[in-house]
């Protein structure tokens, strides 16, 4: 019985501590539109801009630990075609959101080992004069604003 007890110590540390368990959700944006636009918030917290993008265009951060996900899309086309932006975790998508000529979708990621949403600062992202995203910090999940 003695022999037993470590065997079974082992096991079960070894099943507890498996690498599914331990792998990080890998999270991306993913964008389908006719000629669009996309403004996108990056690994490092800062929005990076594509221009003339067409068709299909997705993105997924892999290695890395991101809670604040912000995706937009502005068509360039005459016709304003519907387009559709998707946030994804491990490759499906987990928020859509869908539209003619602005469309916009976030999502704030739960911190490792959490169900609940982290109550972390997040850039605001509301369009400015120029016609770029609002780099404005909003905690907590308040409303961001805008001066004239």
């Amino acid at each position: 019985m003695k022999q037993f007890l470590p065997v079974l110590i082992l096991l079960l540390l070894l099943t507890g501590c498996s690498k599914e368990q331990q792998d990080e959700d890998v999270y991306g944006y993913e964008v389908e539109c006719d000629h669009c636009s996309i403004s996108y918030l990056d690994a490092n917290e800062r929005y990076v801009s594509i221009q003339d993008q067409r068709k299909h265009w997705r993105i997924e951060f892999r290695n890395t630990v991101i809670f604040d996900l912000h995706v937009t899309a502005n068509t360039l086309s005459a016709n304003d075609g519907l387009m559709h932006v998707h946030i994804l975790r491990n490759g499906s998508r987990l928020t859509t959101q869908s539209g003619n000529s602005s469309v916009t979708t976030r999502y704030n990621a739960p911190s490792s080992g959490s169900t609940e949403q982290p109550s972390t600062s997040t850039l605001c992202g509301a369009p400015t004069q120029k016609g770029g995203p609002c780099q404005r910090k909003v905690s907590g999940g308040g409303r961001c604003w805008q001066h004239k």
